[in-house]
């Protein structure tokens, strides 16, 4: 299953050879013509494209785990994935030998050398993601894969005073689909949630220790339909402390979301 907040918080012990060197890999995709991050059978995904690439220049199959998964269509500009194997080359040269041999829509932005005890989800530490808006009557052309289009006019001051109501620790209950396994918890602590306005953009920012599945998708979602005037920052507030996702509005569309940073312990990665 895709997930753009697979829960990190879940730490356990993950067996590694220490003779192996770790590489930790800073990744940029274009998630349109991707069917998520997490390997699917007979699908074109993100880890996949970098896995290929790994055994072209290893020679051998490595297995690459990433920071969390991303659904069919979200973008990444700061994905965080690693994987351990015999040292052959600098992280310049991997850099350099990865990009040669992926697909245009994806990137190594950076490649460092690393513990091979570094795991790219259990020492995650917290996320950042960013939505999109093309907030305009007539649709940019060159959005319509990077952008959600909403033509209605948006009450920028009431989206904020609701989007305040998210910062600090809470139960998002209420802004989580079903992922279809067991979660230990559905609190989450959100360090940043924030929206500005750029022409026609309008970008949201949302930073906390762990993301739950299709998190921020359901809270931009919510947070229109109070720039809509659909429903008051007073509902909003009561559809977060409802812990029902059934009180709660329709998901954002996938093309709009970015992951776009993932934080670690300094001596970590």
């Amino acid at each position: 299953m895709s997930t753009e907040g697979l829960d990190a918080r879940k730490r356990r012990p993950h067996r590694y050879d220490p003779s192996l060197q770790g590489h930790k890999l800073t990744i940029a995709y274009r998630g349109t013509d991707f069917a998520g991050w997490q390997i699917q059978p007979g699908k074109r995904t993100v880890q996949q494209s970098i896995e290929d690439a790994l055994e072209k220049i290893w020679g051998k199959k490595i297995s690459l785990q990433g920071s969390g998964r991303t659904d069919t269509g979200v973008h990444a500009l700061g994905q965080v994935a690693s994987f351990n194997a015999p040292r052959l080359h600098t992280g310049a040269v991997v850099l350099r030998a990865l990009n040669a041999n992926l697909p245009r829509d994806v990137r190594i932005v950076k490649c460092r050398l690393v513990t091979p005890a570094f795991h790219a989800r259990f020492d995650s530490q917290g996320k950042t993601y960013r939505y999109q808006i093309w907030n305009h009557l007539v649709q940019d052309p060159f959005t319509l894969d990077t952008h959600w289009h909403v033509p209605r006019p948006l009450d920028l001051p009431a989206m904020r005073r609701a989007a305040r109501l998210l910062v600090g620790e809470h139960d998002f209950a209420s802004f989580t689909s079903n992922p279809g396994y067991e979660r230990e918890t559905t609190v989450r602590t959100m360090k940043r949630a924030s929206i500005a306005r750029s022409g026609a953009v309008l970008a949201f920012h949302f930073t906390a220790d762990g993301f739950l599945y299709r998190m921020v998708r359901n809270l931009v979602g919510g947070l229109v339909k109070v720039g809509l005037g659909r429903i008051t920052v007073a509902d909003f507030e009561k559809i977060l402390q409802a812990r029902s996702r059934s009180e709660a509005p329709p998901t954002a569309p996938a093309c709009g979301l970015y992951l776009m940073n993932v934080t670690y312990p300094k001596k970590s990665g």
